[in-house]
């Protein structure tokens, strides 16, 4: 090949990595595909009644209003999809309401390919969907979600969860979710969304990769970081409905930071030190409070790790917190 071939192919191939890469976090479009299309939700978006078997023992609840009657910009955003052990009638299992990350912009088409595993281990697990920025700005996210997590509760019985046993995952925007989720469960200032004469208490909150301080994830230099968090354009501008500089009040509202105390139920932080999306300081700083407010919390910098940590260990390592916290067992 000559090297003007070479130079020029090696030019195309870095923009592709650029732009596959930076659409973690920045792309504006509704849906992104996951890397794992084999437990890819129905396209059904009416309200399904019927329990399905996924497979012999695992049981699909997909594509349900949590929110019945309210119109949507996009059909999915009030949905959620639940897979639980196959149930007696008498049984009730802990639940996990995984979060999805995508930037606050987009959601995914498929369920993250650990479900199925922790199914078997006696989990149910509810995949949750919310309005994206483009769809509504802050607060909009966190009413969603909390509507989502009273009807759990309210609905327990005939779901087969543990209405007592609760735990929250996200990853990336899902893992700023959760946090603010668990550390707001007791604030008023954030009690929107649902039937409000249920709890939005939780007893676990996972975490990975999520933005804590929106304020300063959108104004300070952070050495790796290598997106646009400052444009107007940006993924954190649609959230806010401007700037973080220009929009403060609402950038500390959305910050898990703010409301940090206490009562806050047990956090497990993991993010990696090479992550060039959300910096690690971001959860440094969230660790601090959570461990200044005197809130049993466990933290793992991952060495050698980027944005992405949803993977092997770390998962397992998700699933013992959980089995510490939402069944009492010890590992």
């Amino acid at each position: 090949m000559k090297s003007g071939s070479s130079k020029k192919y090696g030019a195309i191939l870095a923009a592709f990595l650029a732009l596959a890469t930076s659409s973690l976090f920045m792309a504006p479009t509704a849906e992104a595909k996951s890397d794992d299309e084999s437990t890819k939700p129905t396209k059904n978006t009416k309200e399904t009644k019927s329990r399905k078997s996924l497979s012999d023992d695992i049981e699909k609840l997909e594509n349900v209003s949590y929110m019945p009657g309210l119109p949507s910009a996009d059909d999915r955003a009030h949905l959620f999809c639940l897979y639980t052990p196959k149930a007696k009638a008498e049984k009730s299992f802990p639940l996990i309401i995984y979060v999805h990350g995508g930037g606050w912009t987009t959601r995914p088409n498929s369920i993250p390919r650990w479900v199925p595993n922790f199914v078997r281990k006696g989990y149910g697990v509810a995949i949750v969907y919310y309005r994206l920025a483009q769809e509504g700005i802050f607060s909009s996210q966190i009413e969603d979600l909390n509507t989502a997590l009273r009807y759990f509760k309210g609905n327990a019985d005939k779901l087969h969860i543990d209405a007592n046993h609760i735990g929250l995952w996200g990853s990336s925007a899902g893992g700023h979710l959760v946090a603010l989720m668990g550390a707001s469960a007791n604030s008023p200032a954030l009690d929107i969304g649902g039937d409000k004469s249920i709890s939005r208490d939780v007893q676990a909150v996972c975490d990975f990769s999520g933005p804590a301080n929106l304020y300063d994830l959108g104004t300070k230099q952070y050495p790796k970081m290598q997106w646009d968090t400052v444009s107007p354009t940006s993924a954190l501008s649609m959230l806010l409905g401007g700037t973080a500089a220009s929009q403060k009040a609402r950038a500390l509202e959305a910050s898990p930071d703010t409301y940090v105390s206490p009562g806050d139920p047990p956090f497990l932080v993991m993010h990696g030190e090479d992550d060039k999306v959300v910096p690690i300081e971001q959860s440094d700083d969230l660790v601090a409070a959570l461990q200044k407010a005197g809130v049993d919390t466990t933290y793992i910098r991952l060495p050698h790790e980027g944005h992405n940590i949803e993977h092997g260990k770390n998962i397992e390592t998700a699933r013992k917190f959980f089995d510490k916290h939402l069944k009492g067992e010890k590992h």
